[in-house]
C-alpha cells in the first residue's frame, strides 16, 4: 500500500509529455496574443524591439543577446538595413493580427511549436504551412523561447543573426 502511495505521489509531480506540450503551446500563444498587436501599430522602432524591452524574461540568454545585439546595431545606422528585415517572431514582413501556436511536439528537451496566419481580415495569400515554428525549452521551470525556424527556407533566426553579425564584422 505505501509502494502504492509513493508512486501515485511521485506520478502526480511529474508532467506528463501531453501537460508540457499543452503548456508549451499555451506559453506560446499568450505571447504571440500579448505581441502580435504591437506589429500592427506605427512604433518608432521594430515590434520586436518593444518584446525585448518588455518581455525580456521568454527568450533564453543567447537568443535575447543576439537580438539586442542586431537592433543595436540597426539603431546606429540610418536609411539602410543592417540587421533583420522581417519580424523574426512571426517569420513575415506583413505580419497578420492574429497568430494561432498549434501542433506542439516535444523533442530532445525541446519544445516546437507551430505559428500560423489566424486572421479573419488577412488578404495576405494562405499557405499550407506555418510561417515560423518557435522553439522553446525550459529554463528554471519556465518556458523560454530559444530559436525560430522558418519552413519557407533559409536559416533559423539564431544562425541568421550570426551571419548578419558576421557582415557587419566585415564591414
Amino acid at each position: 500500500m505505501l509502494w502504492l502511495v509513493l508512486a501515485t505521489a511521485a506520478t502526480a509531480q511529474v508532467p506528463s509529455r501531453s501537460q508540457d506540450e499543452s503548456s508549451c503551446r499555451r506559453f506560446a500563444q499568450q505571447f504571440y496574443d500579448w505581441y502580435v498587436p504591437f506589429t500592427q501599430k506605427r512604433l518608432h522602432m521594430p515590434a520586436f524591439n518593444m518584446a525585448l524591452q518588455r518581455k525580456a524574461d521568454v527568450f533564453s540568454p543567447e537568443l535575447l543577446q543576439a537580438l539586442r545585439t542586431d537592433a543595436e546595431a540597426q539603431a546606429l545606422v540610418k536609411g539602410d538595413i543592417v540587421g533583420l528585415d522581417f519580424d523574426p517572431f512571426v517569420g513575415s514582413q506583413d505580419p497578420a493580427d492574429h497568430y494561432d501556436a498549434q501542433h506542439p511536439k516535444l523533442e530532445g528537451g525541446k519544445c516546437s511549436v507551430e505559428v500560423w496566419r489566424a486572421s479573419p481580415n488577412d488578404r495576405a495569400a494562405k499557405l499550407n504551412r506555418p510561417e515560423a515554428v518557435a522553439e522553446l525549452k525550459k529554463q528554471n521551470g519556465q518556458w523560454r523561447f530559444v530559436n525560430f525556424r522558418y519552413p519557407i527556407g533559409g536559416p533559423d533566426l539564431l544562425r541568421l543573426l550570426a551571419n548578419l553579425r558576421e557582415e557587419r564584422r566585415k564591414q
